[in-house]
């Protein structure tokens, strides 16, 4: 088991709502469910207290039926246990809207109910939802977070300062960057994010979308 996963076992409760971030797939979600079910009194295949959710089949995100399925499950009280425990693996394939709707529960969430994301990065997910959860990484989490772009250089000069970074970055893994997108209003916010559609874009140009909005918003702030 993951020395990740272990310190989590060794926990009293687990965490909640907490992300797992990593890049390797392979076996990720097994080990996420191994974990929870230590905390459960006893094995077995179909827990009603263990939920796994998922991408839909032949889809790369989800559906909005399973988004409004899980949010009234975790208002179940649990059936045989202490807590009821939500398993959401590749999370970072939902759409900002699924993100959103996501957002209340796991902000305002029942007692019982345990959250726990799984995710390859951090980038694709809104700050609003980043915000609300305790982050593991299972691979060497970046030491440094990279500047924020200059926001007085010309585009043609932004657009190249902002090329170099890592892909696994988005702007509000940068310094500072945090603190300015909390400042944006959802309305806004989904406006870059939907509108522009960028989560369809490769994530250099969502750097840009990002970033310039947030210059935006700060010149007539």
């Amino acid at each position: 088991m993951h020395p990740v996963f272990e310190k989590l076992k060794g926990q009293k409760d687990l965490l909640t709502p907490l992300l797992i971030v990593s890049e390797k797939n392979q076996g990720r979600i097994e080990e996420v469910v191994d974990l929870c079910r230590t905390f459960l009194s006893r094995t077995c295949v179909d827990h009603p207290d263990l939920l796994v959710f998922t991408p839909e089949s032949g889809s790369k995100t989800y559906s909005m039926d399973t988004i409004r399925s899980l949010v009234q499950e975790a208002m179940y009280p649990p059936f045989e246990e202490k807590y009821r425990y939500f398993v959401l693996d590749q999370v970072d394939t939902m759409l900002p809207v699924h993100q959103n709707a996501l957002l209340k529960v796991l902000e305002e969430h029942p007692p019982f109910a345990k959250f726990i994301l799984i995710s390859d990065s951090t980038a694709p997910l809104l700050p609003t939802v980043l915000s609300r959860l305790k982050k593991f990484f299972l691979e060497d989490e970046p030491s440094e977070k990279p500047p924020t772009p200059n926001f007085s250089l010309p585009f043609s000069e932004f657009h190249l300062e902002v090329q170099p970074l890592a892909e696994t970055f988005s702007f509000v893994d940068m310094q500072g960057g945090e603190e300015v997108m909390h400042e944006l209003d959802e309305k806004t916010l989904l406006w870059t994010l939907e509108g522009q559609k960028a989560q369809n874009l490769p994530i250099k140009k969502k750097h840009i979308l990002e970033a310039l909005y947030a210059k935006f918003k700060i010149e007539n702030g």
